[in-house]
């Protein structure tokens, strides 16, 4: 027999275009960026635990749509992570030298 799935109303199913695009984005992060949206999950999760004061998951879910709305429309974080790994050119000498004229005077 299959498991059957249930929501709550209001809740988007599985499929759902929206869940379809955020796990696009999940999948797209490195581990260390998965664990990193974990670890504020859970914090948040122990900060309404703590406090009752639904602000915490309020503010934590509107990140994550932001997130995901961010990253599933641009190529910032592939932007970001070519910067990461990109090697600066080194200033041309003329450059250099109008420089420290520059800060001589």
């Amino acid at each position: 027999m299959k498991p059957v799935d249930v929501t709550r109303p209001g809740v988007p199913a599985k499929d759902d275009p929206q869940v379809k695009v955020a796990m696009g984005v999940w999948d797209a992060l490195t581990s260390d960026e998965q664990r990193e949206v974990f670890q504020s999950l859970y914090r948040t999760v122990a900060a309404y635990g703590h406090t009752k004061d639904i602000d915490h998951l309020t503010r934590f879910a509107e990140s994550v749509d932001r997130m995901v709305r961010l990253e599933s429309t641009t190529d910032l974080r592939q932007r970001i992570r070519d910067q990461r790994n990109a090697v600066p050119e080194p200033a041309a000498p003329a450059d250099v030298e109008d420089l420290l004229r520059r800060l001589e005077g």
